[in-house]
């Protein structure tokens, strides 16, 4: 596990020091939003940078700090109140598009404090964006996610595949 987590960090370091070089573009190079589900989160505020490698790629890396509660299926009242998790969600992706209208395609992970059988999870990300080409608009973005894990080792882990992000964007 500590090699996968290494491999993805200097993955995303190499990816984000190739995408220093940007092009003269107004766009705005930063976001912050809300995530509502999704990032095996219930609710995140998150901070994106974006690299703007080309006119019609970008590359965006993400760092937030989310909310997270135990799974409980239960009829009528459950035994005991449901785990509170602590998680760090994080991404590196390519977007691709021309105008405020992107596709993204990339690998994300998510950081869980707690007591969890699996303190991390990997998966891979494809999502549609409205990233504004002028600072302070609205930003948005919808985005669909499969852990790598085998989903018994995330039973205990509300993890929704779909999440929907809102936030604003600034230069």
């Amino acid at each position: 596990m500590k090699k996968l987590i290494l491999t993805v960090t200097i993955l995303s370091l190499g990816i984000a020091s190739f995408a220093q070089q940007e092009h003269s573009d107004t766009r705005p190079t930063n976001n912050i939003y809300l995530n509502l589900l999704g990032d095996a989160s219930l609710i995140s505020i998150n901070y994106e940078r974006l690299f703007l490698v080309s006119p019609k790629f970008t590359v965006s890396s993400k760092l937030g700090v989310g909310y997270n509660q135990e799974f409980q299926l239960c009829f009528g009242s459950c035994l005991a109140s449901p785990k509170n998790y602590f998680t760090l969600p994080h991404h590196v992706t390519g977007n691709f598009g021309k105008g405020k209208h992107l596709f993204e395609l990339g690998l994300g992970g998510t950081f869980i404090s707690g007591d969890t059988p699996q303190p991390y999870s990997l998966y891979p990300i494809v999502g549609y964006r409205i990233q504004p080409l002028m600072p302070d608009r609205l930003t948005f973005r919808i985005f669909a996610q499969i852990p790598l894990l085998h989903p018994a080792a995330m039973e205990d882990i509300l993890f929704s595949p779909i999440g929907l992000s809102v936030g604003v964007s600034f230069k």
